[in-house]
């Protein structure tokens, strides 16, 4: 299955999506991963698990426009492009994977599916002004839309030393349900801009939010 979602956010900077629908052989084959993150894929031994994984970095492929995924990792975890041509994010959710990159920014990128579950953790990402935001109306897309958000802020920040709940905070904004659309968030960070705008897509029962912040790290 082709990208089911592309987009070219400015020059240097584009996002994707995959539905993943082949067998992990068929996609592994397709690939040219560089040796750490090969062994990485051959230590996944859940089948969904390995096809999120695989999914992630086709959709990167095709937006560099070549089999060759060089990925190497920082000290916490987050994806780097062995080559530094550009910075990229990674996230999935059910069948679909996504991937962002970009030669100017940082960036960081959420996929979310919309599922009841969100409801009983809302008191543990959600400040209480962030949750008199979430009408009843469209509570559920509300809150996938916030965490989605908030995962996004915290990818781009790359460390651990970051509360989701505290430290990254969303400002007043009219939903609509619009297929797509934008919010600012704020961030405490000292590597990071304060003011962040965060865009996001809905793609069936499925929420995407990216955003890129100046400057590579």
């Amino acid at each position: 299955m082709p990208l089911v979602y592309t987009r070219t956010i400015v020059p240097g900077s584009m996002l994707g999506i995959w539905h993943v629908t082949e067998d992990a052989e068929s996609i592994f084959g397709q690939l040219e991963l560089n040796p750490e993150d090969e062994k990485i894929y051959l230590s996944i031994h859940n089948q969904n698990r390995k096809l999120q994984w695989l999914g992630c970095r086709m959709v990167l492929s095709h937006l560099l426009q070549t089999p060759k995924i060089g990925i190497r990792y920082t000290d916490y975890g987050k994806p780097q492009l062995v080559s530094d041509e550009a910075t990229i994010s990674f996230s999935h959710s059910g069948s679909y994977a996504a991937a962002i990159c970009s030669t100017t920014s940082s960036v960081g990128i959420d996929l979310e599916q919309v599922r009841e579950r969100i409801s009983r953790v809302k008191d543990r990402f959600l400040s209480v002004q962030e949750l008199k935001l979430v009408s009843k109306a469209d509570r559920l897309e509300i809150l996938t839309l916030f965490w989605a958000v908030k995962e996004t802020l915290y990818k781009i920040n790359g460390k651990p030393d970051i509360d989701i709940q505290h430290d990254i905070s969303i400002e007043s904004f009219d939903y609509l349900c619009a297929v797509n659309g934008e919010l600012i968030a704020r961030m405490k960070s000292p590597d990071t801009a304060n003011r962040i705008p965060v865009s996001y897509h809905r793609l069936d029962d499925f929420i995407l939010a990216w955003a890129m912040v100046p400057g590579k790290k």
